[in-house]
């Protein structure tokens, strides 16, 4: 039982101070763009922060329960924040997850502003999505016989393709979807309905390493350098689709999970059948 209890502790804490990093971070970098002034403490915390969600990811390759439990929270809070409506009919916001946001701002307004762009912009739902499915895909190919090599060239093939379309409607929609929310007080369903397909995609795209890592992986590192160049040299302008995504730091985020997955799924996944239950 000490393999799903140490892989729960790193996911958890990779994730919880990753993201706060993150945030930080992020948020530091786009004042200090603003006002053409150079901040390299906020690009060092955004760094830590995204690699500690890339170790939490990596968790994987430890037991498959921790990110299986961190990617549920993740998805559950993602979907509530994009299928539930801000308003109500009594007036006031109705969102939990707008709620839980305002509780993280009581403690810091950094914080409550960067969980509102993660959780409404659709990258909880993404990356729990995808961390879910890849904690099934490792458990299953650990149980299953060594894949074929038609196998692992159609699933990389696909788990390549499925990770940058989520990444497309993650920029697209749910940078779009998150600006409505967070500017104008509106809520669009079709906004929210593609970007919640973006996060179906990732989910297809973490079961995929039932069979292999290959596609996760590259695709995975080539949403991490889109990352961190629209970061560190914003190619969009304020308004446009995604440029609260690429601010703060989240399609870096999507790739370390992505990539960090994929390696430990790599690492965990051996063909082979344990000789304890509880070490699958």
């Amino acid at each position: 039982m000490l393999r799903p209890f140490l892989s729960l502790v790193v996911a958890a804490a990779g994730t919880v101070a990753g993201l706060s990093l993150t945030w930080f971070g992020a948020t530091g970098h786009a004042r200090s763009v603003a006002t053409q002034d150079a901040d390299p403490g906020a690009l060092v915390a955004t760094a830590a922060g995204v690699l500690l969600l890339g170790v939490a990811a990596l968790s994987l390759a430890i037991h498959w329960v921790g990110v299986l439990v961190v990617g549920a929270i993740h998805g559950l809070l993602g979907l509530l924040a994009l299928a539930v409506p801000l308003g109500n009919p009594f007036g006031g916001i109705f969102s939990p997850v707008f709620q839980i946001c305002g509780m993280l701002t009581a403690l810091d307004p950094v914080l409550g502003d960067g969980s509102r762009v993660f959780f409404f912009s659709g990258t909880a739902l993404l990356i729990g999505s995808y961390l879910v499915g890849a904690a099934l895909g490792v458990r299953s190919r650990r149980l299953a016989d060594p894949s074929g090599a038609k196998a692992v060239a159609v699933s990389s093939a696909l788990a390549a393709v499925t990770v940058l379309a989520a990444t497309a409607l993650l920029v697209v929609a749910g940078g779009t979807f998150v600006r409505s929310v967070l500017v104008m007080f509106s809520y669009d369903g079709g906004l929210a309905a593609l970007t919640v397909i973006g996060g179906v995609f990732a989910g297809l795209a973490g079961l995929l390493l039932r069979w292999s890592s290959v596609g996760a992986l590259l695709a995975g590192a080539t949403v991490s350098a889109a990352g961190i160049l629209f970061f560190l040299a914003p190619a969009t302008m304020p308004g446009s689709p995604g440029d609260l995504v690429w601010a703060y730091g989240l399609a870096m985020v999507a790739g370390a999970t992505f990539v960090g997955a994929a390696v430990g799924g790599t690492v965990r996944g051996r063909d082979e059948v344990p000789g304890r239950a509880d070490a699958l």
